[in-house]
């Protein structure tokens, strides 16, 4: 691998992690002062000088590194914003640049540039094999090392690093001998930046002491081998390298965020802390790949950067917390009488304009975000305050309409839903989770024609609780795909045994856009099926979260060879808002839902009668049957049926009923 040192000042780890992945070992810095020593340390022959934020700094930067070589065998290729000052290629020319390039020129290929820029070394220095020779060189000179991921044994040390390290035996730890040397926190450390190459990031950075000395270990992942780089950092130097950042967004990680804040709260401060979710994230990467995942989450980075670049750094932080969660988090006025309000309508601002659709190989992929928001005015302690915005985002993840949700939570509240997420997978082996049922009935005649499969979990301290707690505590757990394929076999097994005079009942379950993108989501449906003993033409799946499936053309694929298989299909919640005509066109569907909301209202409602009468009548239109959901009156009973509505269900037949009661209903009902 070749080396390449960067100076960016304000984007230096975005532009990290987009270098990087084109195969090149990244050294990288974000001061220019000490910039030859830094470039002399990397042992590369391109230097990458960002110069968008920062031009007078740069272009010092630029005259301090041409001046390393009479015989320019390097490379130095500036970064700029010609629409901000038009002179700046010239500028940099005149500095001792070899290379420019207008970064924010859509056509600006980046990867392309640095190639031409090692083109250009390999040109001065005599030919491709003379630089490959040379690089080989720099690798002997450097403290490098790296070993095979097939085999540990197939491993190499550089001359420099062993002579400096005599105390390590590499020959009998090849792989760990340096990690044994180090502390249990800098273990933990090295352990989290290995996890981050083995979840598929092409680099990784750890800081740690090492004989007294400050170290920047740089880790790379080639495919086949794992490579890692010493980089020793001056006692004057306090900038760690990447040991606070997330690699892959280029923003703060969890650990540097929680000490931000931690630092903040015990001087006094108040805080406001927004914690943004992206509700399809799961669906992205199983509809598109983890490469377009990352990409997102990376460009994600940038756009929250960007958008609170005007804010002091000193009073506010930008992070990626884990998975899909970002935070931002800023220092607050004394008087936090209306601060969540306040810090309410940033967050509003911020999620319509970093989440809107983002463009990634010709495609638009849609973002579906939400936001919990917290503000620290009682508690001292960053541990709840994160809590109390990770459950306020866990509230707005579940909701339909509400995109965000400040935290009203106690700390009662907290330590409740905390052990509610112990208790989740325990309640999972243990069997409490139950599946009600909720009767759908046919509105011309009254009769019984199926159920509606709803989860509730029989709690063995708080009783019964309902779905959207059931399915926010999973979100939360991490357990949503688990507590779905669980509710799944109930629901087949309650069906499978109902008695042979209920054999002409249909069965409605509850299919996420999570579900669909699974691969195995065909397989795993009919064999449930099947081994329940129940009829696949007596199975509806109604699609929940219809907004977030991300490969439409795959959810269709599946969804028809299960409907060929017999099965109907419904979108659930119709006319929320959410719902798209592009579903009705893509998709397999034999149902539509029209959402409770809309229901409630339409015996008073002018409004709400004409959107009502106007989804049955576009149902008919395209041959599909409607259910309305949420009935609870005979007055809204009488205004579906002149409208055209086939079917209903809500509390003026029956809620959701155990699976015993239902029987029962059922018989008497027929």
């Amino acid at each position: 691998m070749k080396n390449l040192f960067l100076l960016s000042f304000h984007d230096r780890d975005p532009l990290a992690t987009r270098v990087s992945a084109g195969g090149w070992q990244v050294s990288s810095a974000r001061r220019k002062d000490g910039v030859r020593g830094r470039f002399l340390s990397s042992n590369a022959l391109i230097a990458l000088v960002d110069l968008r934020d920062s031009v007078d700094d740069g272009l010092t930067a630029i005259v301090d590194l041409a001046g390393l070589d009479e015989n320019h065998g390097i490379a130095i290729l500036a970064l700029a914003d010609e629409g901000l000052q038009d002179d700046i290629a010239a500028k940099c020319h005149h500095a001792g640049a070899t290379h420019f390039l207008d970064i924010a020129n859509p056509h600006a290929n980046l990867e392309q540039a640095i190639k031409f820029a090692y083109r250009y070394v390999e040109n001065i220095r005599g030919g491709t094999e003379a630089t490959h020779d040379f690089n080989k060189l720099l690798t002997q000179v450097g403290e490098q090392w790296s070993f095979s991921k097939l085999a540990v044994s197939q491993h190499w040390v550089s001359e420099k690093l062993e002579s400096s390290l005599p105390e390590i035996s590499f020959e009998t730890y090849p792989a760990t001998g340096i990690y044994r040397s180090l502390s249990i926190e800098e273990r933990l450390r090295v352990r989290g930046a290995m996890e981050r190459l083995r979840s598929g990031a092409a680099q990784a950075a750890v800081a740690h002491s090492l004989n007294g000395h400050k170290i920047i270990h740089h880790l790379y992942d080639s495919g086949e081998r794992i490579y890692g780089r010493l980089e020793r950092v001056m006692d004057n130097e306090t900038d760690l390298g990447w040991a606070g950042r997330d690699l892959l967004s280029g923003l703060r990680n969890g650990s540097a965020a929680r000490n931000w804040m931690s630092n903040r709260l015990a001087n006094g401060h108040n805080l406001g802390l927004i914690m943004f979710g992206l509700k399809n994230f799961a669906t992205i990467n199983a509809a598109y790949g983890r490469t377009i995942g990352d990409e997102i989450m990376r460009r994600i980075g940038q756009r929250l950067i960007t958008e609170t670049i005007d804010h002091s750094p000193d009073q506010s932080l930008v992070a990626r917390m884990d998975g899909q969660n970002f935070v931002v988090v800023m220092e607050l006025d004394s008087d936090c009488a209306d601060a969540s309000q306040k810090y309410a309508r940033y967050a509003e601002k911020l999620l319509s304009r970093v989440f809107e659709p983002i463009s990634v190989e010709a495609r638009d992929i849609g973002l579906v975000a939400r936001a919990g928001v917290a503000i620290a005015s009682e508690s001292q302690d960053e541990t709840l305050l994160i809590r109390r915005a990770t459950l306020a985002l866990a509230e707005a993840m579940v909701s339909d309409a509400l995109p965000l949700k400040i935290s009203g939570s106690s700390e009662k509240n907290i330590l409740l839903e905390q052990q509610l997420e112990a208790d989740l997978a325990h309640a999972l082996e243990r069997g409490d989770i139950a599946i009600a049922l909720q009767p759908q009935i046919k509105v011309e005649t009254g009769q019984l024609i199926g159920a509606e499969a709803l989860a509730r979990w029989n709690h063995p301290k708080l009783g019964f609780l309902g779905a959207a707690t059931l399915f926010s505590v999973a979100e939360r757990a991490g357990l949503m795909e688990l507590l779905s394929s669980h509710i799944h076999k109930l629901a087949f097994k309650t069906a499978g045994n109902w008695p042979e005079s209920l054999s002409f009942l249909r069965l409605s379950i509850n299919v996420t856009a999570g579900d669909l993108a699974n691969a195995d989501f065909v397989k795993d449906m009919m064999q449930g099926i099947e081994n329940a003993g129940f009829e696949t033409a007596r199975t509806t799946l109604e699609i929940t979260e219809s907004e977030l499936i991300g490969d439409l053309r795959s959810a269709a694929q599946r969804l028809t060879a299960l409907r060929e298989q017999g099965l109907r299909i419904a979108i659930d919640d119709f006319g929320t808002g959410y719902s798209s005509l592009s579903y009705l066109k893509n998709l397999p569907v034999d149902y539509l839902k029209i959402d409770s909301g809309l229901t409630g209202d339409i015996s008073g409602s002018t409004k709400d009668q004409v959107v009502v009468k106007s989804i049955i009548e576009m149902g008919h239109s395209l041959g599909l049957s409607v259910i309305a959901e949420g009935v609870e009156t005979e007055a809204q009973l009488a205004t579906l049926a002149e409208q055209g509505c086939q079917y209903f269900q809500g509390f003026l037949r029956s809620g959701p009923i155990s699976a015993e009661e239902f029987e029962i209903f059922a018989l008497r009902s027929n």
